[in-house]
């Protein structure tokens, strides 16, 4: 058990900073001029990842089933479209500064939407101080 907490750490820690590579390669091809080429660069981002994974999941004893991978599959079609509106609105000369807090800010709002009225999940002392936090960091970096 102490083995796949360990695996688990360690691909969360990675996840984590990967998260924000994938806007900002959207931020140099807007700068670039390179907009035209933003499909081709989520795709390859988006395939890349799937390989890592598979990578990692062949590399542990971990095993998924038919659920996880839809759940995974709907998940990451889901980033994708997300992204690929984000580089969409900052080639249409929206600032990056209004694009990234509402594509992040908008992300917070629905997960904690579904899953305090879809879900009925209950938000603890932590919960809110994540939501809260979360919160004050888009409006700083907004502000920025």
């Amino acid at each position: 058990m102490k083995r796949n907490a360990q695996v688990w750490m360690r691909l969360m820690l990675i996840a984590f900073v990967a998260n924000g590579l994938g806007p900002f390669g959207l931020k140099v091809l807007t700068e670039r001029n390179l907009s035209a080429y933003q499909p081709q660069y989520l795709f390859y981002w988006y395939l890349g990842g799937l390989f890592f994974a598979l990578l990692a999941l062949l590399g542990s004893s971990l095993r998924v089933n038919r659920k996880e991978v839809a759940l995974g599959a709907f998940m990451g079609l889901a980033s994708f479209c997300g992204q690929a509106f984000t580089g969409l609105a900052l080639s249409h000369n929206m600032p990056g500064y209004i694009a990234f807090p509402l594509t992040t800010g908008g992300s917070l709002f629905l997960v904690a939407t579904a899953g305090i009225l879809l879900f009925k999940e209950k938000v603890g002392p932590y919960g809110i101080a994540g939501l809260t936090l979360g919160i004050i960091a888009l409006v700083t970096l907004s502000a920025a």
